[in-house]
């Protein structure tokens, strides 16, 4: 092979990432397609839980045994996600509907990459010594980071690319209409040490395709760290494999959108203190060591995480919770599907999906699922020290659970302006418990609360400031606790709750959050701040006519 030039499979590789034959000069090269986004050819090869869209990912050209496939086939992941001795677990997703379409509602995502004005190549089987043009790539990552300018892609060949690589002083920011691009589409980076693998220091930098293994390391992935490090996107990626975090976007971090991407085995991602405007969407996020996904640790001093968007993920399986949440401010989670959190089994410590601590100010949980966790969301802990948290709204979503006796859709052990609203609870035993102490301005209003155990449970009822306009799908005999004290759940209703309701034989028709059977919900609520709707009143549950 003549000094510089490419082997046949580095060389076919680039051409299928530029989609067309290879151009004889850089020069020469045609522009990409506005939107880099390959279509999947048949549906199995890119379903709808997995959207890492990456049909024709070949064999790395140095394999490693550590590498298992980039994803998952709908069918492997229904026979391997759970093993058929966990009776407590989901083995796949039931249908939820809203009026006949799937909820919660998918959105496709697509970043919208600008064509580069000059595309680069870097290959680790070539010779030093390149220019970086398709002929001569560079040979070294890091090198090439560094030699990117504003409006470059850089396409990086098939083959393992080991170390700690960052993108810092060295390099250089993009712009707002001339971005860094890198596209990686066949290549794995890969920890090295204990470095992260892939640190971003600079602005403007947009990443597509990436893999990283782990391999077990205490590695981070993909970092994110100080105010130079805004306006960066990493979409269609796949980190996986390791005792650190895939994602840890540090304090100054700003303006971070990561979609589409695949997230599995490691200790999830991790939204520091101190991090603001950051957006997850459309994510696979699921089996790792602990939460899924981190808003506000860290270390101190670097103020709350703000401003931060979770939009259309799928999170399930993991040892810790799949939102864990402190010192934070302006939280959205929306559209989410949430599944199989159950507690530790050896000191069968936590089971929450959602857990909301101490710091937490202006949450909002919208239009998502929950389905099998033992405890839906916990806000608050009464052991923490701190400020509890404030205003959470939880409103127009569902929540499930039939695979264990005991469980609870919402605890709330301290807060403030705490809401229940328009949801739809199936099958918990205890729909809502309340501390008796550090509790306030609690509503919960228009839900639809199916097949409980016990209607309440509440520590003080003068914590709530409205519990009313619900109803229960339960017989007569339903029960309540009240200020530590069992007693009949109707007859207490009746004077406290005077516009909710206990009726037998409700529930959901075809599993469609639209379709109460036994009771019309339609404005048979009342108004909550917040919470919008149509006609003279709230309906109750999600659906609103």
């Amino acid at each position: 092979m003549k000094r510089g030039s490419l082997p046949a499979v580095v060389l076919a590789c680039l051409v299928l990432v530029q989609g067309c034959a290879p151009p004889r000069s850089s020069a020469s090269a045609p522009p990409p397609a506005v939107s880099p986004t390959p279509p999947a050819l048949r549906a199995s090869e890119n379903p709808p839980d997995v959207p890492a869209r990456m049909p024709f990912r070949p064999t790395p050209m140095q394999p490693e045994s550590k590498f298992p496939p980039p994803q998952q086939s709908e069918e492997d992941e229904k026979r391997t996600s759970n093993r058929p001795g966990e009776p407590e677990l989901l083995h796949a997703e039931p249908a939820v509907l809203l009026d006949g379409e799937p909820f919660p509602a998918k959105e496709t995502y697509d970043p919208k990459f600008p064509e580069a004005r000059r595309t680069r190549y870097v290959s680790a089987d070539t010779t030093p010594g390149g220019d970086g043009s398709v002929e001569h790539p560079w040979r070294d990552l890091q090198e090439a980071f560094c030699r990117l300018e504003p409006g470059d892609r850089l396409v990086i060949a098939a083959g393992v690319y080991s170390g700690a690589f960052r993108i810092g002083d060295a390099c250089r920011d993009g712009t707002a209409d001339a971005p860094i691009q890198v596209f990686a589409r066949h290549a794995f980076l890969k920890a090295s040490g204990e470095g992260d693998v892939l640190t971003v220091e600079r602005a403007h930098w947009q990443f597509w395709e990436v893999q990283i293994a782990l391999l077990d390391s205490n590695a981070a992935g993909f970092v994110t760290a100080g105010a130079g490090a805004h306006d960066i996107a990493i979409d269609q990626s796949h980190i996986y494999e390791g005792r650190g975090p895939a994602v840890r976007l540090a304090a100054g971090s700003s303006g971070i959108v990561l979609s589409n991407c695949h997230i599995h085995q490691s200790t999830g991602v991790r939204i520091e203190s101190g991090a603001s405007n950051v957006t997850l969407v459309n994510n696979h996020i699921h089996h790792n060591r602990s939460a899924s996904v981190t808003i506000g640790g860290g270390p101190a001093g670097g103020g709350p995480a703000r401003d931060i968007t979770l939009a259309g993920n799928r999170i399930h399986n993991d040892r810790g919770p799949a939102l864990d949440l402190s010192n934070c401010e302006r939280v959205t989670v929306s559209r989410n599907r949430l599944s199989n959190y159950r507690p530790d089994e050896e000191d069968r410590s936590g089971g929450e999906a959602i857990r909301v601590r101490s710091g937490c100010r202006d949450v909002i949980f919208d239009s998502g699922s929950v389905l099998e966790a033992t405890t839906a969301i916990r806000v608050g802990d009464s052991q923490e020290s701190g400020r509890s948290p404030e205003h959470v709204v939880i409103r127009r979503s569902y929540f499930k659970n039939q695979l264990t006796r005991e469980s609870r859709a919402l605890v709330i052990d301290s807060g403030r302006d705490v809401l229940f609203v328009n949801n739809v609870v199936e099958g918990y035993a205890e729909p809502v418990r309340t501390a008796s102490a550090a509790v306030s301005g609690i509503s919960i209003a228009n839900n639809l609360i199916l097949k409980p155990a016990v209607a309440l449970t509440l520590g003080s009822p003068g914590a709530v400031s409205l519990f009313d306009y619900n109803v229960f799908g339960a017989d007569s005999s339903l029960r309540a606790n009240v200020g530590g004290t069992p007693l009949d759940a109707v007859p207490w209703m009746r004077i406290h709750m005077p516009h909710s309701k206990v009726l037998p034989g409700l529930g959901l028709s075809g599993g469609d959050l639209a379709k109460v059977i036994g009771f019309s919900p339609v404005d048979a609520g009342t108004r909550v701040e917040g919470v919008d709707f149509r006609g003279a009143a709230p309906d109750i549950g999600v659906a609103e006519r």
